[in-house]
């Protein structure tokens, strides 16, 4: 074994990247640095105990010439004694019926077809050709884009497995160098020589000027995402760990937690919730662009004050709620106040997730939330119920005026998304008598006397 095979296969060990028994799927596309790595995992697949194929794509871009990249790596595999899977991805017919960026539409269908032939013939390992000046670019590509340059992972799931990049810690001359010795040939392909996309602008233009500064600039660069993205991973371990025991959910499944819990956490901590958040809400969609960082940012900035109330929409029909103290998402309903309905004596009245009831004052039985006992006239009655109105004022016990239920609300502490919720009870006559779940008026009594002849009853659904 050479010093660089004995460098990668040192490199696999430490990241835990192969063990006995992997079946590993090359992607391989027959160029110089996917040829490396086909022959470097062939020469020790007896070694680690595992089983090799490739896999190629022609993305159907130059003709006989992609074709012919697609038997010559065919002809690689037979000479190593190893499976070949093919297939084709139109690119220029997507484009033409669907439009989009090519490098973008290239690497969907590459990976669309690695992900079939994995679940298909049952490989649980992709490996890819990345190495140290791949990185480089990488990471000047998030750079200039804005992103944190955590650069390529060195393994992440895919398929049902993992997709691994052992060629990390290599140079390209190490590659070059690596298939000579072997004895190999390689293809070259056009499209690696234009400038028209930002990596090849950067390989061609400033990692040239960076690695003539410092050769090592580039292995220096691969250390260092690893040392970011184990980093990352921590810090996410930790969010997520704080997430689960500060989140608790409401019955329609929807995350709700304390503010102040929130505001302990440390900033870092605090920016990898919010996505969780999100993540939890979307079952792990991908939010729609024009919602990611700018989203991000307002939600974190109204976590982070503490004036007033706020509602913020979020996609999909929720909002992000701050009231009081307390974080909330919630689903945007049919707004009640708009019905008026009429509570049949002797019968539970649905209100949202409320119940409500009132007939003969002649006991009760079972678990009520609420339970109270009034007198009204029969020329008062029966009782209806509506949503909030402005102008609305209850006559509560101790007062010599009605109080604005406006104001009764903010003494109460009751947030905006709460209030729209809140069911408004009224005589026949549209006074209003009672707010079940936060006050009632002059009418009513926590327990009987000989004068209240009816009961009112409140539960939860």
């Amino acid at each position: 074994m050479n010093v660089f095979e004995r460098k990668i296969l040192d490199f696999i060990q430490k990241e835990v990247l192969l063990s006995s028994g992997h079946r590993v799927l090359v992607a391989c596309s027959g160029g110089l640095d996917s040829v490396a790595l086909l022959l470097f995992l062939a020469s020790i697949r007896e070694r680690l105990r595992i089983e090799v194929a490739a896999a190629h794509v022609d993305h159907m871009l130059r003709g006989k010439e992609s074709s012919d990249d697609g038997k010559f790596v065919l002809a690689l595999c037979e000479k190593l004694g190893i499976p070949f899977f093919g297939g084709n991805v139109p690119v220029p017919f997507i484009l033409n019926m669907e439009g989009g960026n090519m490098q973008d539409v290239c690497r969907t269908g590459r990976y669309a077809f690695f992900n079939e032939v994995m679940q298909a013939e049952g490989y649980d390992i992709l490996a890819t050709a990345h190495h140290a000046e791949d990185q480089l670019e990488t990471v000047l590509m998030q750079l200039s884009k804005g992103s944190v340059p955590l650069g390529v992972p060195v393994s992440r799931p895919f398929a049902g497995g993992t997709v691994i990049r052992p060629f990390l810690p290599a140079m390209k001359e190490e590659l070059l160098a690596y298939v000579e010795g072997q004895g190999a040939q390689f293809r070259e392909d056009p499209s690696n020589d234009s400038d028209s996309y930002l990596r090849n602008r950067l390989r061609h233009h400033v990692a040239p000027f960076i690695l003539s500064e410092n050769p090592s600039a580039a292995l220096n660069v691969a250390k260092m995402t690893i040392g970011l993205q184990e980093d990352e991973m921590l810090l996410d371990s930790l969010a997520k760990e704080r997430f689960e025991s500060i989140v608790t959910f409401t019955k329609d499944g929807l995350p709700t937690f304390a503010l102040d819990l929130f505001r302990s956490m440390h900033t870092a901590l605090q920016k990898r919730f919010i996505p969780l958040l999100l993540n939890y809400l979307y079952s792990g969609e991908i939010i729609p662009v024009e919602y990611n960082t700018a989203l991000l940012n307002q939600l974190h900035h109204h976590l982070s004050a503490s004036d007033g109330n706020v509602t913020v929409d979020l996609p999909k029909g929720y909002r992000f709620v701050r009231e009081y103290g307390t974080v909330s998402i919630v689903k945007n309903e049919e707004v009640l106040s708009s019905s008026i309905q009429r509570l049949e004596k002797g019968e539970w009245t649905s209100w949202g997730d409320m119940l409500l009831y009132w007939d003969d004052a002649n006991g009760h039985d079972g678990e009520i939330a609420e339970m109270m006992y009034f007198d009204l006239p029969d020329s008062n009655l029966p009782l209806y119920v509506r949503g909030r109105e402005d102008g609305d004022r209850i006559m509560l016990p101790g007062m010599a005026r009605p109080k604005r239920l406006s104001r009764l609300f903010i003494d109460e502490k009751i947030g905006a998304e709460k209030r729209r919720k809140l069911p408004v009870v009224t005589t026949a006559h549209g006074e209003v008598c009672a707010i079940p779940g936060v006050r009632y008026g002059i009418q009513f009594r926590k327990h009987k006397t000989e004068r209240e002849t009816y009961i009112f009853k409140m539960k939860e659904k």
